[in-house]
């Protein structure tokens, strides 16, 4: 079924199959429950993952392995079975940007992605234990990273 709402970015109609239960909530924002992902081609890769039940709530994602080319993690039993993922495939994960007003200053949270199934279209957001990711990368830097990485995997071929 299809239905309006309003969004951060405006009026969305949105099949509401597509709508995502954060049952729990997400840290901050525990009382919305609903949300969408909204994929602005003049954006993308940047999406948001948009309340729908507060329109002023959009959190501004991207995929983590876009960013950190040697990102992962594993999920845990209890959470994958929530999920109901019997892959990683069937999961969309992705982490929540900061964009100030400086370009180079945009951070992107990789130690609490959000993880989507996409077979039960249930969400979350998971705290990695891992001193590795924190809530704060600066994008610049994580992509600089990203492109030494590469450049010395394609040396070593």
């Amino acid at each position: 079924m299809i239905k309006e709402y309003e969004t951060k970015l405006g009026s969305v109609k949105i099949d509401t199959e597509r709508t995502i239960i954060f049952e729990y909530g997400i840290p901050g924002f525990e009382d919305l429950k609903q949300f969408v992902l909204l994929e602005p081609e003049d954006t993308y890769p940047i999406m948001w993952l948009a309340s729908l039940e507060e329109k002023n709530v959009a959190f501004p994602v991207t995929f983590p392995q876009l960013i950190r080319n040697d990102y992962q993690f594993t999920l845990p039993q209890d959470l994958t079975e929530y999920l109901e993922l019997d892959k990683t495939e069937e999961a969309i994960i992705l982490s929540i940007l900061t964009i100030p007003e400086k370009e180079d200053e945009i951070t992107i949270n990789l130690a609490a992605p959000i993880i989507i199934s996409q077979k039960n279209h249930k969400g979350v957001q998971y705290l990695i234990e891992s001193e590795e990711y924190k809530i704060r990368h600066l994008l610049k830097e994580e992509l600089e990273r990203s492109k030494v990485i590469l450049s010395a995997q394609k040396d070593g071929e």
